[in-house]
């Protein structure tokens, strides 16, 4: 497996724009349709109608098998008909003309391949018409793919740290000229001379004139200067290192030359680093990357976030993915659900306690998620959950920015960002009178609206893709994706439970098909069984008002918390208000495992 040098595999991904500018370019030459994959059969470019299905698993891809297991070209003048179409679900039925492909390799290994592909006579007629010629110009774009990925590593390694981003520029980024004081040139090499947009290393007299100027000013190290190239003005950023001592008759000097366009460049792509938290948030449509691109903004400062959406739409990932591309992404990202903590617990987990606060407390007391979070950002989910009092504390630690311990008797300065989350209304809450007006106002400094699935119907297939993927890789199965007749449905499906029942739905099929095109004439009985069964389970999940129920979960919620908790039976009875032998009785009647 190809890798670059921290670890990752290489992946024509990493520089998709690139590869579709490429794309675009080969297509545009030779008047034939593109494709451009990677190693994992993903479409990372095309043109015509592979566009559409860009960032896509591949569908028949049994010829581009070929090239990347073999590392050969392969050439196929009657498709649908040869030999290594006969496993294509399109043998004997292709839409295409021809095709020719080509491996792209890195160091001896394939990350990819480069397809030409003709969909009626005139373009099988130009594709076989120098077949020597189309494969010498495959291999070189195959090469500049090869460059560019390669280039790209490099360009990440330079963002890793300032120390390293000079080093490395100082080898493979900087013009480097060799001169003496007379301005007499010795050493250029290639960056220099791309720069100065000058051929055989021979520089115009009103350069020779600044350069010297230059490096016989004793009294700057670097400076910026603007020179007159033969495509208008150009800002360039020089430094300069004497090679040879002042007893010496003829003094060199090393002259390094950056342009300033460039530098600025090298500068927002090191902000990209900052961005990267957000790409693990999959999605395609126009809603999506807005509120992505907002995160993304609110990100850079320390302001409250309230994010709002339904069940399952990935909050907690947004918050994560704010706190990672923030400032504080060095420092902790605690999270805290606060409809699963009971009430009377809730106040010791966020603020903490001292010794002897309570009994059953910590006998040397405990800090809270406040204190766990100090620098980095607390994500408060299930906001709209918090009981009144705990509104009122939480309301003065994001007025005064400080706690107080349990039991404590002064208050603790915190720094630390909140970001809330909730799938209720708040503001009908405010109305209704069971959540604090100040406090909302309070928390919903910078709204994140986090729109439900069912309105982006595209990110159902991006989402789709990504969890074969994952699903692949977790169960080593060999799923080649979705079959259209199964993603007509999907799309067609309201998913109420957002992302989250999307996920566990192909895990569900996963479960049961390891191999193939998953379609309904292959898993259609599956399908039909999981949509029933949730249709029951969603019918039985009702809202319940009984007080037997609601006295039940309160029970397990208690033991749940001391199990987890390391405490024992006597800790639960006392949080719940009630005697031993009644809580045991109450276990025994409503069939709780403890």
């Amino acid at each position: 497996m190809l890798t670059t040098a921290r670890g990752d595999e290489m992946d024509l991904m990493e520089i998709q724009p690139v590869v579709q500018s490429i794309a675009d370019a080969i297509a545009a030459v030779l008047k034939i349709e593109v494709e451009i994959a990677n190693h994992h059969f993903i479409r990372v470019a095309g043109t015509g109608e592979q566009k559409v299905s860009v960032l896509h698993k591949m569908e028949g891809d049994l010829v581009y098998q070929s090239a990347i297991r073999t590392g050969e070209p392969v050439i196929i003048t009657n498709p649908g008909f040869e030999k290594v179409c006969e496993r294509c679900r399109f043998f004997q039925n292709c839409s295409e003309t021809g095709e020719i492909c080509a491996p792209i390799t890195y160091e001896n290994q394939a990350i990819g391949v480069i397809g030409l592909l003709a969909f009626n006579e005139e373009q099988r007629l130009r594709l076989f018409e120098n077949t020597d010629g189309i494969l010498t110009f495959l291999g070189k774009m195959a090469d500049l793919l090869s460059s560019k990925l390669h280039s790209h590593v490099l360009l990440q390694q330079l963002t890793r740290s300032s120390d390293k981003m000079v080093k490395l520029m100082n080898l493979v980024n900087e013009g480097m000229i060799v001169m003496d004081e007379r301005g007499t040139l010795h050493e250029m090499n290639l960056k220099a001379e791309l720069l100065l947009e000058i051929d055989n290393k021979v520089i115009p007299q009103h350069i020779q004139n600044l350069l010297r100027e230059f490096v016989l000013n004793n009294r700057v190290s670097n400076q910026t200067i603007t020179l007159i190239t033969r495509t208008g003005e150009k800002s360039v950023f020089l430094t300069k290192q004497k090679l040879s001592s002042a007893e010496q008759l003829n003094i060199e000097y090393l002259v390094s030359l950056q342009d300033v366009n460039e530098i600025r460049n090298l500068a927002e792509l090191a902000t990209e680093d900052q961005r990267k938290p957000f790409d693990r948030i999959i999605g395609v449509s126009t809603q999506i990357l807005e509120v992505k691109k907002y995160a993304y903004q609110v990100s850079q400062s320390d302001s409250t976030i309230l994010i709002q959406g339904e069940s399952g739409t990935g909050k907690e990932e947004f918050a994560r993915a704010i706190h990672y591309a923030s400032m504080r992404r060095e420092n902790p990202f605690i999270p805290v659900n606060c409809g699963a903590i009971p009430d009377n617990l809730l106040e010791s987990e966020l603020f903490g306690y001292e010794r002897g606060a309570f009994t059953g407390a910590n006998h040397k007391g405990k800090p809270g998620k406040f204190e766990l979070a100090q620098k980095g950002t607390i994500f408060l989910d299930e906001i709209g959950e918090m009981p009144p009092l705990l509104q009122v504390k939480l309301l003065r630690v994001l007025q005064q920015k400080e706690i107080e311990l349990l039991g404590g008797t002064s208050p603790i300065p915190v720094d630390v960002r909140v970001i809330a989350a909730t799938n209720k209304d708040l503001k009908d809450m405010v109305n209704n009178g069971l959540f604090r007006e100040d406090l909302f106002f309070r928390l919903n400094v910078i709204p994140i609206v986090i729109p439900p699935l069912r309105s982006r119907k595209e990110d159902i297939l991006a989402l789709t893709d990504y969890f074969v993927t994952y699903f692949n890789n977790h169960f080593q199965a060999n799923v080649l994706g979705i079959g259209k007749d199964v993603k007509a449905l999907m799309v067609k499906y309201p998913w109420k439970g957002n992302v989250r029942e999307l996920k566990n739905f192909i895990e569900y099929l996963f479960n049961f098909i390891s191999n193939g095109w998953i379609t309904m004439e292959a898993a259609g009985e599956l399908i039909q069984r999981k949509l029933e069964i949730d249709k029951r389970n969603l019918h039985l999940n009702s809202p319940s008002f009984s007080i037997v129920e609601m006295e039940k979960e309160l029970i397990k919620k208690a033991l749940q918390y001391v199990h987890s908790h390391q405490l024992n039976i006597e800790d639960a009875s006392k949080l719940l208000g009630i005697g031993r032998a009644t809580l045991f009785r109450k276990i025994k009647k409503y069939q709780i495992d403890i």
